[in-house]
C-alpha cells in the first residue's frame, strides 16, 4: 500500500480541492490517500465553517481513503510551525511515499530550489532581509521582498524572484524543509492552483475557499454552488456559522488577561504584549481590537492567531512541550472499504484515536494536546450553533 499524504482544511472543500485529490492520486500512482486535516480552527485564526467531522465526511466522500486531524496547536500556527506540525502527522501515517499540495508555482524543482536557498541563505540576502525588517515589514512580507530584490541582481536565482508572493508556495516550501529536517525520505508532489488576479473573485473556473466564504457570508448561494460539489452545499445550507460568537470570547479574554502574562502566549514578542492589551483595553467589538492592534510588523491573521492562544490558553511552554511529544492520530473519518487501513496506522503510531474515549490509551505526554483538540471543538460548536458535539470517527 503506497500512501500519498495531503495536508488541508477543506473550509469549506471546493471544486478546486476535489480536483486536487484526483491529480493527487492518479499523478502518483499511489493506492491510498490520507488527508491531515486541521480541525476546529484555521491559519489564519478563524473558526472552521462546518465541523470537523462533516468536513472530514466530504473528504472521503470526494476521494480521500482516510482523514485525521492536523492538531489544534500546529493548525493554527505561522506557516513553518504549521509545516512541521503538519510533517510530523504525516510521518506517523503508513506507508506514505508522497506528500502533495497545491501551490501558485506548481514546479516542485523550483520549489526545491527555494528551500535550498532559505535554507543556506547567502550573507547579501540577510542584509537586504535585515534592512526590509527594520523598516517594519512583517518577516515573511521582508522575507519576500528581500527575496525578490537579491533574485533582481543574480541571474542564477531570477525564477525564484516572485516565489514567496504566495501563502501555498511558502507552505510547500515550508513542507520541504521540514521533510528534510526530519530526515524523511518522502517525495513531493505538487498541483498548479488556477489563480485569479483577485483571490475573492467567484468569476473564475476554481474559486477559492476564501472567495466561496466571503460568498457565504454575503448571502449569494448562487455563486456557492458554482463552486463547490451539490453534495457539500447541503451541509454548507444547514450551517449557522456565527463569527461574532468566537470574537467576543477572544476580545473577552484579551480584557481579562494581565498584560505581563499575555508575553507569554504562544508567538507574542516582547512589546507587543503591551500593544495587544492596550488595544483590547480600549475596542468595544473585536473588528475594533485587530485594527488598532495590526501594524506592517504584525498581520491581521497573526493578531487573530494570538487571540486563539489567548482564549485557549496556549502558552510558549505548551508549545515547545508540543514540539517534545510524540505524533498522535485522531482518525475523523474513514472509508468504508478501507478499514484494512486501521492495523496498519495503529502498527505504524502507538497514539491512535478513533474517538475521545481512547484518551485514556495513548501517551501521558499528548493527552494535553488532544484535550485541547476537544475543547476547541466545543467552542466551535457554540460559533456554529451545534446542538452536540460528535466524539466519533465517520464511516463513509
Amino acid at each position: 500500500m503506497k500512501t500519498v499524504a495531503i495536508v488541508c482544511e477543506y473550509n469549506p472543500i471546493t471544486n478546486g480541492h476535489i480536483r486536487h485529490l484526483e491529480s493527487a492520486r492518479r499523478e502518483t500512482g499511489c493506492s491510498t490517500v490520507i488527508c491531515a486535516m486541521s480541525g476546529s480552527f484555521v491559519q489564519r485564526g478563524e473558526g472552521a465553517i462546518l465541523d470537523k467531522y462533516q468536513r472530514a465526511q466530504l473528504a472521503v466522500s470526494f476521494g480521500a481513503d482516510m482523514v485525521v486531524e492536523l492538531p489544534m496547536i500546529y493548525a493554527v500556527s505561522p506557516a513553518d510551525n504549521f509545516a512541521y506540525g503538519a510533517v510530523k502527522t504525516v510521518a506517523a501515517l503508513p506507508n506514505v511515499e508522497y506528500l502533495s499540495f497545491g501551490s501558485e508555482c506548481g514546479d516542485v524543482a523550483l520549489l526545491e530550489k527555494a528551500a535550498d536557498f532559505l535554507s543556506n541563505e547567502p550573507q547579501e540576502y540577510k542584509e537586504i532581509l535585515n534592512r526590509f525588517q527594520e523598516e517594519g515589514n512583517s518577516f515573511p512580507k521582508a522575507r519576500s521582498l528581500a527575496l525578490h530584490e537579491y533574485a533582481q541582481t543574480h541571474t542564477d536565482y531570477a525564477d525564484m524572484q516572485d516565489i514567496l508572493e504566495y501563502p501555498n508556495n511558502v507552505l510547500g516550501i515550508a513542507y520541504i524543509t521540514a521533510i528534510r529536517k526530519m530526515n524523511l525520505s518522502v517525495k513531493i508532489h505538487t498541483v498548479k492552483r488556477i489563480r485569479c488576479a483577485d483571490e475573492l473573485s467567484m468569476d473564475t473556473d476554481y474559486p477559492t475557499a476564501s472567495a466561496v466564504r466571503q460568498a457565504i457570508r454575503h448571502d449569494k448561494p448562487e455563486e456557492v454552488s458554482k463552486a463547490v460539489h451539490p453534495y457539500c452545499l447541503e451541509f454548507l445550507k444547514k450551517s449557522h456559522n456565527d463569527p461574532t460568537v468566537l470574537e467576543n470570547l477572544c476580545l473577552y479574554k484579551m480584557k481579562e488577561v494581565n498584560g505581563y502574562d499575555l508575553e507569554n502566549y504562544y508567538d507574542v514578542s516582547e512589546g507587543l504584549n503591551n500593544r495587544l492589551k492596550l488595544a483590547a483595553l480600549d475596542a468595544v467589538h473585536f473588528e475594533d481590537f485587530l485594527n488598532a492592534a495590526k501594524t506592517k510588523r504584525y498581520t491581521m491573521a497573526r493578531i487573530k492567531r494570538i487571540s486563539l492562544y489567548t482564549l485557549f490558553d496556549i502558552t510558549k511552554d505548551m508549545y515547545q512541550k508540543a514540539v517534545d511529544s510524540p505524533a498522535y492520530l485522531f482518525v475523523l473519518a474513514l472509508a468504508k472499504s478501507r478499514k484494512d487501513i486501521l492495523p496498519e496506522l495503529k502498527q505504524n503510531c502507538q497514539n491512535v484515536l478513533l474517538r475521545y474515549s481512547d484518551l485514556s490509551k495513548v501517551d501521558e505526554s499528548i493527552k494535553f494536546l488532544v484535550k485541547l483538540d476537544f475543547r476547541a471543538q466545543g467552542v466551535l460548536a457554540l460559533v456554529n450553533k451545534t446542538d452536540s458535539i460528535k466524539r466519533s470517527f465517520v464511516l463513509v
